[in-house]
């Protein structure tokens, strides 16, 4: 029988997974500062970059999962009435090169970064990373750090656990606990939330910029 990619993750985590509790430890996002917005201008190409993904094309070309995985996220949409073809969200790999030195800024070794265009009606449903791939040995220095790139608008969210995550600027750069944290994202809005992901090892040289963006927010090119 099909396991549940939902129920495999839930058992690594530390959570609470209590719908009535609200811990402001693990109930949260992380601000990190804000970056002062230089894409304006790459917008529009990025909105066109990205194109419509499920959960089993989201990942990048050449990266395939083990068929298990596939298998047991298809189950959980199957089983939550989603319908494991539904589209998610618009999604790029392939980044404009004016974000090459948002990479260098973070400094994280085996980064990757991946650009998403939830547009209205788009659901990335409620779930856990598994981001352990970046670092088998030490998972705990893995880290995905999010820079919108265009204002938030009324129907656009993020939850983070019990947390409803809104009103966000353009530029915030933010992260979250993603070992621990269910979490989701959905755009019951009127136009494209856009945003830039960044995944990758967390090094010494990461860790000063992240002192330097707290200290100078927002941060200038």
């Amino acid at each position: 029988m099909t396991q549940s990619s939902w129920e495999l993750t839930k058992q690594r985590s530390a959570y609470h997974f209590d719908n009535f509790k609200f811990d402001p430890d693990q109930d949260k996002v992380t601000y990190l500062g804000n970056v002062d917005p230089f894409w304006q201008d790459e917008l529009a190409n990025i909105i066109q970059l990205a194109k419509p993904k499920t959960w089993r094309t989201r990942g990048k070309e050449g990266n395939e999962r083990p068929a298990n995985e596939y298998e047991e996220e298809d189950y959980d949409l199957e089983q939550f009435g989603y319908g494991k073809d539904y589209v998610i969200s618009d999604l790029s790999w392939k980044v404009p090169e004016t974000f090459n030195k948002v990479a260098l800024w973070f400094g994280m070794d085996n980064c990757k970064m991946r650009l998403h265009v939830q547009r209205p009606g788009q659901v990335w449903n409620l779930h856990l990373d598994k981001l352990e791939k970046w670092n088998l040995e030490d998972p705990a220095r893995v880290m995905r750090v999010m820079i919108a790139l265009n204002d938030w608008e009324p129907g656009h969210f993020w939850s983070y656990g019990n947390h409803v995550h809104t009103a966000w600027r353009a530029g915030d750069v933010t992260t979250f606990d993603w070992q621990n944290l269910p979490h989701s994202t959905a755009n019951a809005g009127h136009g494209p939330r856009i945003t830039l992901q960044i995944t990758g090892v967390v090094t010494d040289k990461t860790r000063d910029f992240l002192r330097i963006l707290r200290s100078r927010s927002p941060y200038c090119v």
